[in-house]
Parts: C-alpha cells; sequence; structure tokens
C-alpha cells in the first residue's frame, strides 16, 4: 500500500508533527492558527487512516504512544532533510561550486585557517563557507555538504570517512613552560589551567586522574565561553589546556604550543569526515572531502609515535 492511499492528506504530517514536538493540540493550533478542535480533528482522522492511536489523551495533556513516537521521529527526519535540501537549492542558486563545512570554532580556527593558503592554492576555484559549531563536533549537517564528526554519531544517517582517534594530551606555549615547567612535579601549584564554562566532556580531573597526575586542587584556573578561545590563550601563555591532538597538530608541529608529558589520553571514540547519506555529492564536494581526509590522516603518524 502506497503513502498517498494511507495519508490521503499530507497536511496532516505537518499538524502532527507540531503537535507531536509541543505535545500540544493548543500550541500546534496557535502555530498554525486554526482552533484546538481543528487539530484535534485532523489528528483523530491521521488515526483513523492509519489505524492506530498516536496519543493518549489524559487531563493534564497529551503524550505519544509508541506508534506516535515512532511517526514523530520519521516525520522529524524526513522534515529535517527537505529543509536541508531546500537549502542547498539556495546555495546552487547563489553559488553552484561552494563547498560548506560544518565544524567546530575550534577545527576551524586552529587547524582550518593555518591552511588556508594550501586549501586555496589546491582549490582556486572552490569557494569554502563554514557553518559552525560552538559546542563538540556532534549533530545534524543541517545543510552542509560535509563536516566532521565524532563516531556516536552515526544515527544521523551520515556516510563517513574514518580520521583519526580521539587522543587529548596537555599543551601550553614554550613561553608558559619555561616559565611554570611541566606537568612532572608532585603538585600542581603554579600552573593554571584552562576550563570551559560549560565543562569539557573530558574535564581536567579526569585527564589527570586516568593519566596518574596529582588532583587539579593546587592549580589557580581561568574559563572560557569558547574551545577556541581557550586554545588562543594556550597559544598566548596565559594557562595550559587539554589540547584534542586533530586540533591542535599544526601548533605542535610548528612550534606554537608543546605537549607538557607524553601521555596521550584516548577516549575510544574516533573522528570522521562525514556527507548526508542520502544525497548524490558534487566532484567539488568530493575533491574537498578527499583533502580533508589526507591532511587529517597526516597529522595522526607523529601523534602515534609520541603516544607509543
Amino acid at each position: 500500500m502506497t503513502l498517498r492511499s494511507r495519508l490521503p492528506s499530507t497536511g496532516a504530517l505537518f499538524v502532527f508533527e507540531s503537535a507531536a514536538r509541543k505535545l500540544s493540540f493548543s500550541e500546534a493550533s496557535r502555530e498554525f492558527n486554526v482552533t484546538q478542535p481543528a487539530v484535534s480533528k485532523t489528528i483523530r482522522q491521521l488515526e483513523d487512516d492509519l489505524g492506530v492511536r498516536l496519543f493518549e489523551r489524559r487531563s493534564g495533556g497529551v503524550t505519544l504512544t509508541r506508534a506516535g513516537q515512532i511517526l514523530a521521529d520519521a516525520v522529524e527526519g524526513g522534515f529535517r532533510r527537505i529543509e536541508d535540501a531546500f537549502q542547498e537549492i539556495e546555495r546552487l542558486k547563489s553559488d553552484p561550486d561552494t563547498v560548506t563545512l560544518s565544524v567546530t570554532s575550534a577545527f576551524a580556527m586552529h587547524w582550518f585557517m593555518p591552511r588556508m593558503d594550501l586549501f586555496r592554492s589546491t582549490f582556486a576555484d572552490i569557494p569554502i563557507r563554514f557553518q559552525i559549531l560552538h559546542d563538540e563536533a556532534v549533530g545534524p549537517l543541517d545543510g552542509a555538504n560535509l563536516g566532521v564528526r565524532r563516531t556516536e554519531e552515526a544515527d544521523h544517517g551520515f556516510e563517513a570517512w574514518f580520521l583519526q582517534q580521539e587522543r587529548i594530551v596537555p599543551v601550553a606555549s614554550p613561553a608558559y613552560v619555561a616559565a611554570h615547567g611541566t606537568l612532572d612535579g608532585e603538585t600542581l601549584a603554579g600552573h593554571t589551567l584552562g576550563h570551559l564554562n560549560q565543562q569539557l566532556r573530558v574535564p581536567w580531573a579526569k585527564y589527570l586522574s586516568e593519566m596518574g597526575f596529582p588532583p587539579p586542587g593546587g592549580a589557580a584556573e581561568i574559563r572560557f565561553s569558547d574551545y577556541a578561545l581557550l586554545m588562543q590563550a594556550v597559544i598566548k601563555g596565559q594557562c595550559i589546556g587539554l589540547g584534542w591532538r586533530y586540533i591542535v597538530e599544526h601548533e605542535l608541529e610548528q612550534g606554537g604550543l608543546v605537549t607538557l608529558c607524553d601521555r596521550d589520553y584516548l577516549t575510544g571514540l574516533d573522528y570522521h569526515v562525514v556527507a548526508a547519506a542520502d544525497s548524490p555529492m558534487r566532484e567539488t564536494t568530493a575533491q574537498v572531502r578527499d583533502w580533508l581526509i589526507a591532511e587529517l590522516r597526516s597529522g595522526e603518524a607523529p601523534a602515534r609515535e609520541q603516544a607509543g
């Protein structure tokens, strides 16, 4: 049986999505500027068409049934892919060769920007656009052509190409090390640790404990709202920070940063270049993907040798 025969009105899906997202027929009615009874009638008709109940009606509101949750997940994913397609169409209209890359602010600032001249010399005719994440390398692409994401992001329907293992090591500027030393002592007194306002997934306390260092109690601290800003402060010698290898490798190679110990923390996760699995890839996008993979993998061998 086709979708069209089971679902006479596709508009019912939009009403259902709103009611499921808000868990309120009244809120859905306001979103569509119709009455609450009209929303109830549309949902009832959809339930009749499917032959199942999608909502449990209670005096305090509504909740999704198991069938309702299945449909809500499918509709949300479908609508998101349609929105991504619209965004891609708009990009093609304005600049058909642009490749949009979804990465963290730290990756853009500390990995890509130092390689921008190399990118431009390699792809003189491919404009690049950044879609910036201000937290971790997780979440949907939201219309971007490519992204850098962690292992567990496979549930977003990505096609993925392995880049590197996730490795974390404490880093500092050479000037900071000259003034304060490394982490080899029995105390962290005299050191200043860089933290995020929103705690890192692998915070200092976890790294120090896992790697056999003293607890951070004796150290001062400074906090930042963004990881890219934290790393900039580390480069300027204001504090030490936990560096994700795939982000800081260029600064390590150029001498702007040095490692404070030879103990890389392996989280068991990997990083990948990802693209939407259900969208055909343009040749320009494939070229940028291959360049990213080659450049990112080239920085892993020194990290493995140092950690080994």
